[in-house]
């Protein structure tokens, strides 16, 4: 007997495996749709182009809870189960909802550094300083917000507390 790995056993063994059913625990069944996960190996990232998101099918189980997988392109991938996942791929409107949504995301965190980058230069300016300290311009932040009449002191006790977190 050939095959994986590569040697026979001897007939003693093969009558005894022959005896006892093992049950097979297999992650995923043929013919069943997987999508290639960031665990798949570098080698195959590397040499054949392989991605995590790529869809493709079970052929067959091969040896050890390793996979043949068709990819849609056509290749041929074996891997370990944990290579694959069972999560249906997402549509290119969901990709794309989920692209807007990163990037407004980044967007946001992008004008709120500005608006912080900002209040410091107005801080430079105001006090004339050329070097800036930050316990300075949070000791001046927190006057300028107490120097507005226009918000509560809940709203004011909020902007200093963030502003003291750090945020």
């Amino acid at each position: 007997m050939i095959g994986y790995p590569p040697f026979s056993l001897p007939n003693k063994v093969l009558k005894k495996q022959e005896k006892t059913k093992v049950m097979s625990t297999r992650k995923f069944k043929n013919g069943e749709q997987v999508v290639v996960t960031d665990k798949v190996s570098r080698y195959e990232q590397q040499t054949h182009g392989t991605k995590p998101g790529d869809v493709g099918i079970v052929v067959d189980y091969c040896y050890d809870s390793y996979y043949q997988v068709r990819l849609k392109s056509g290749r041929m991938v074996t891997e370990k189960s944990n290579a694959f996942s069972k999560e249906t791929p997402k549509t290119s409107k969901e990709s794309f909802l989920e692209q807007i949504e990163k990037a407004q995301e980044k967007i946001k965190a992008t004008k709120a550094f500005i608006a912080e980058t900002q209040s410091k230069l107005v801080f430079l300016e105001e006090t004339g300083s050329d070097s800036f300290d930050e316990n300075e311009f949070k000791a001046f932040h927190t006057l300028t917000i107490i120097e507005q009449s226009d918000m509560s002191k809940i709203e004011k006790a909020r902007a200093i507390a963030l502003l003291i977190a750090g945020k």
